[in-house]
């Protein structure tokens, strides 16, 4: 007679908890994405400053006014999943820590495009935000997706979110949450890095924001 013993690493409790961490990640992406709407990405009338504004200044300046809006919406998209929809969560700081350090991870990245390159830096951010839906693994398992998304599913921002907060969802393991946090943080810093190379050339392609 065959005896099968069956190992459970992770379980969840309800299909809402398994995809909180996906329709989470993407509120905070999406309300990265309204800042850049509603709020200039371009400092104006800089003569009014008194004293010569640099670039760098001009840069985190502003960049820092986004990341603190974009901090104050994480924390009520997870802050609502605990404790208003009630989500499964075996690590509720270490969810709403990884909420933050995306928002943080987002908020500069499209800051960083749409200060950069105008309207057409706000059009990549929609085009991203279409192709992390599908290639993110969020909704179905990455490996039944067609092959593009397979491929650049190691690449994007939602990958290391999600996983990092089905790690909270699910029950850590190892030190994937922490792995996946410190993949993250590379989208800031390579985009810090390349914004502030292309102004610091006074390229062309730095766009004055039109409204």
């Amino acid at each position: 007679m065959l005896a099968v013993t069956v190992r459970t690493r992770s379980c969840v409790d309800n299909y809402g908890s398994a995809m909180a961490p996906f329709y989470s990640t993407l509120a905070i992406w999406v309300g990265a994405v309204i800042l850049i709407a509603i709020i200039n990405t371009n400092v104006k009338h800089k003569k009014e400053l008194g004293a010569p504004v640099k670039p760098y200044q001009e840069y985190f300046g502003r960049g820092l006014l986004f990341v603190a809006f974009a901090i104050v919406q994480a924390l009520i998209v997870c802050l609502g999943d605990l404790y208003f929809l009630g989500i499964q969560c075996y690590h509720p700081v270490k969810f709403i820590f990884a909420g933050c350090f995306a928002a943080v991870v987002y908020a500069m990245l499209i800051y960083s495009l749409a200060y950069t390159f105008g309207d057409i830096g706000k059009a990549a951010v929609v085009v991203l935000l279409v192709i992390q839906i599908g290639g993110s693994g969020g909704t179905f398992p990455i490996d039944v997706t067609p092959k593009f998304f397979q491929a650049i599913n190691p690449y994007l921002p939602y990958t290391f979110v999600i996983n990092a907060m089905r790690e909270c969802v699910c029950g850590t393991y190892g030190g994937d949450y922490w792995l996946d946090l410190l993949k993250l943080s590379a989208y800031i810093l390579g985009a810090a890095e390349i914004t502030l190379c292309i102004d610091r050339r006074g390229a062309d392609f730095v766009f004055e924001d039109s409204f």
